[in-house]
């Protein structure tokens, strides 16, 4: 019987699974254990779990070594690192990543870590937690790594750790990378519709420029005669002063002949009535020499016409169905004023109609601009506000029919439906309780308190590049 017992004993002993170098009371000196099997890449698999042999754990230990990525997996009983004494409850020291987190820090080796706990449920433990710790190098799909081994092939342990190996080592590229090929070719469509946009914008102003010219380029012609008759009348003078008075006057008008003779939209017509208006200051400056007076300031032309030249006083003046305002007027028009007679004002005739000059505020938005330049870029104040307003909604017309404009309206929409949809979404969503991940029985993500170890490894941990945990 003695025998017959102690035979039994010995078969009980040899069926138990081999122990640990260190007991479950003790899950800090356990890894430390596990770190010394993994100080170079691979797989290690306690030989208390049954769940891979001898021959598919070399073959994954292979794989792991090959992979392009440092990676490490312990594969380990959650037995070795359960401290809870209650047989039907199992608490793990270290929940989720940081199980890898903790192999990390006691190998102190940057790269990939992974341990697959094994026990018969998730309930008891079992799980697979990974991340990867690196301050420099690329970042892998070790989240992505881990939700796949389990999708695919939990419980089955060695296919679960061939995925993971096969998925860990694909560098996370950024979106950019992938997406240059398309990139290319938006870019492309992109360029095609900003050239055809600025192009049909270009044309569409050169029409309203071209039938702005048919209106005001009799004007100037007008103009430009009348003027170079004037200047042709002046007496010959042998003052020296007075003689280049008139010479730059003279050379002024033929620039503006010429220019008007080549013109082809707003900035030759305003590039003219600019000449134009020096020229007629040009004649002021040579009458007060003569009249040994000083020369006078450049002062915005007169209002009602600026054939008139220079302005030298203010009126207040009346329009149909306007306001009073103060304008800018030539002696001229203030004797006019002054003897209660109506102003003589420059009129345009269009569609068998003369109406004055500032109701055009688009065919003549130039003939004004150039006429009340100062010469240095800035302008004289316009008194007429409807002119201003009309010429500024042409001008808007004009570049809101440009391709960088029409993007960026379009961005705006865009933005503004975004934002629309995001503000719905969060007020619809914030009104559900409970929901979400944490809800779920597959634990997804990073759960990891990540409390340091108080046994050895690094002294400081590496960034965090991805990690996943799952159980299973």
């Amino acid at each position: 019987m003695k025998r017959l017992l102690g035979a039994l004993a010995i078969v009980m002993l040899w069926a138990l699974p081999a122990l640990p170098a260190h007991a479950a009371g003790d899950p800090e000196g356990y890894l430390n254990t596990v770190a010394g099997h993994l100080g170079d890449a691979g797989v290690w698999v306690d030989p208390a779990v049954k769940g891979l042999t001898s021959a598919e754990t070399a073959r994954l230990d292979a794989a792991a070594k090959r992979a392009a990525a440092p990676i490490r997996i312990a594969v380990i009983p959650a037995a070795a690192i359960n401290t809870s004494d209650n047989r039907y409850y199992v608490n793990l020291a270290w929940d989720g990543e940081e199980i890898a987190d903790q192999l990390y820090d006691r190998v102190g080796v940057e790269g990939v870590y992974a341990v697959l706990v094994d026990a018969t449920s998730e309930s008891a433990g079992r799980g697979f937690h990974a991340v990867q710790r690196a301050d420099k190098g690329p970042t892998y799909h070790v989240g992505d790594a881990v939700d796949q081994a389990v999708d695919c092939c939990a419980p089955d342990y060695e296919s679960m750790l061939e995925r993971f190996i096969e998925r860990a080592q694909v560098v996370d590229k950024p979106f950019y990378v992938d997406a240059a090929p398309y990139a290319g070719t938006a870019a492309g469509v992109f360029g095609l519709w900003y050239g055809i946009s600025t192009l049909g914008a270009r044309r569409a102003r050169r029409q309203d420029e071209k039938s702005h010219l048919n209106v005001v380029k009799p004007l100037l012609n007008e103009e430009i005669i009348a003027l170079s008759q004037q200047v042709s009348a002046l007496p010959t003078t042998s003052d020296a002063q007075q003689s280049k008075l008139s010479k730059d006057v003279l050379d002024t008008v033929e620039k503006a002949r010429h220019r008007l003779d080549e013109a082809k939209g707003d900035a030759d017509v305003e590039a003219v009535t600019t000449l134009l208006g020096s020229a007629r200051y040009g004649l002021v400056c040579l009458d007060a020499v003569r009249a040994g007076e000083p020369i006078p300031e450049p002062t915005a032309p007169c209002f009602f016409d600026p054939r008139h030249g220079p302005s030298t006083t203010e009126v207040d003046w009346r329009p149909e169905e306007g306001t009073m305002r103060p304008v800018s007027v030539c002696a001229a028009c203030k004797q006019r004023d002054e003897a209660g007679e109506k102003p003589e004002i420059r009129m345009v005739k269009g569609w068998q109609i003369e109406r004055p000059y500032w109701e055009y505020a688009e065919d003549l938005a130039a003939y004004v601009d150039g006429y009340w330049s100062r010469g240095d870029g800035s302008q004289w104040w316009f008194p007429d506000s409807d002119f201003r307003r009309r010429g500024d909604e042409m001008r808007s017309r004009w570049r809101s029919r440009r391709a960088g404009a029409r993007f960026r309206r379009f961005s705006s929409s865009i933005g503004n439906s975004v934002g629309e949809w995001s503000t719905s979404s969060s007020s619809s969503s914030g009104s559900d309780d409970g929901g979400g991940w944490y809800g779920s029985s597959n634990r997804r993500g990073s759960w990891s308190s990540r409390t340091r170890s108080s046994g050895g490894g690094s002294s400081r941990r590496s960034s965090r590049r991805s990690g996943g945990s799952r159980g299973f």
